[in-house]
This record gives C-alpha cells, structure tokens and sequence, in this order.
C-alpha cells in the first residue's frame, strides 16, 4: 500500500470537501471561482482527474503501464472537453460523481503493491508522480480557489 500519499490524498480530499461546505448553494453554478469556471465545474473536473488516475493505476497493476501516454501538452484540450461536460452537469450530479471518482481512486491507491509507485508510465511518468498530480496537489490547487473565492471578506470589518 501507497500509505503516505494514501494519507495526502484523504486530507487534500477533505479540506476540499469542508471548502464545497462554505459555498452558498446558489452559488454552485455561477462563473468566476477560476476565470470563468463554477464551484460545479471545479467538482467535475476534480472527479475527470481522479478518474484519469484510476486508469493509470489499473494501467500499471494490469502490467500495462506503457497504454498510459498522457502528455501535458493535452491538458489544455483535455479540460476544455472536461468544462464542456460540466457545464451539462447538475450540481448533485457533479457531487456523486465527484465522490464516486475519488472513492475508486482511493481505492486503487490503498491497494497499490509499493513496488509499482517507481514504475514508470509511457508518459515518462512514474505512478507515484501521476498519484500526485492528479490526486492531493491537485484537490489542493482547486480547494485554494474555493476559498479564495469563498472566503469571507476582512475588510467589510474594517469600515
């Protein structure tokens, strides 16, 4: 087992779970929270992520590490598609998917032989590394947004 990053990938997953808690219901679908992206579409896109890394690890324990060629240069495009599905996505339909994503990916990880996580990927990519990127750094960049977004405003008090 991944222990460690079984470990970040749970409290990077709750933080920004306690972050969705902060956001005003109606909210949930307006644009703005990163460019003009929604609290639903950063759902949706955390979920297509987790999922792109359950293909990675089901890739890697199958011994066919080598299927996954994932390259940055496709992230762009990737999102683009992403966006697209969220945007005709409900807000409760963003949610389970979000939670179903997350509990396979956990999953997967808390099941990884260790010996895989230096296995590197046809991307060039070790597991490890594909664990974090789309895992806890990535539920850490977006719950920054959510509170950026959402945090309540000091200088309101100030006057």
């Amino acid at each position: 087992m991944a222990e460690p990053l079984l470990s970040r990938l749970e409290t990077s997953r709750e933080a920004f779970v306690e972050a969705l808690e902060a956001v005003d219901a109606d909210l949930v679908t307006v644009p703005g929270v990163m460019e003009d992206w929604s609290v639903r579409d950063i759902v949706v896109h955390v979920a297509a992520w987790c999922e792109h890394a359950t293909n990675a690890l089901e890739l890697a324990t199958a011994g066919r590490g080598g299927e996954f060629a994932y390259s940055t240069a496709e992230t762009d495009a990737m999102n683009v598609r992403i966006l697209e599905d969220a945007r005709r996505t409900s807000p409760s339909a963003a949610l389970e998917r979000e939670e179903a994503s997350f509990s396979a990916f956990r999953e997967r990880v808390a099941g990884l032989d260790r010996e895989l996580l230096s296995l590197r990927l046809g991307n060039g990519d070790t597991v490890e590394e594909v664990i974090a990127y789309d895992g806890p750094d990535h539920y850490a960049e977006h719950t920054g947004h959510l509170r950026a977004w959402f945090a309540p405003d000091d200088d309101e008090d100030a006057d």
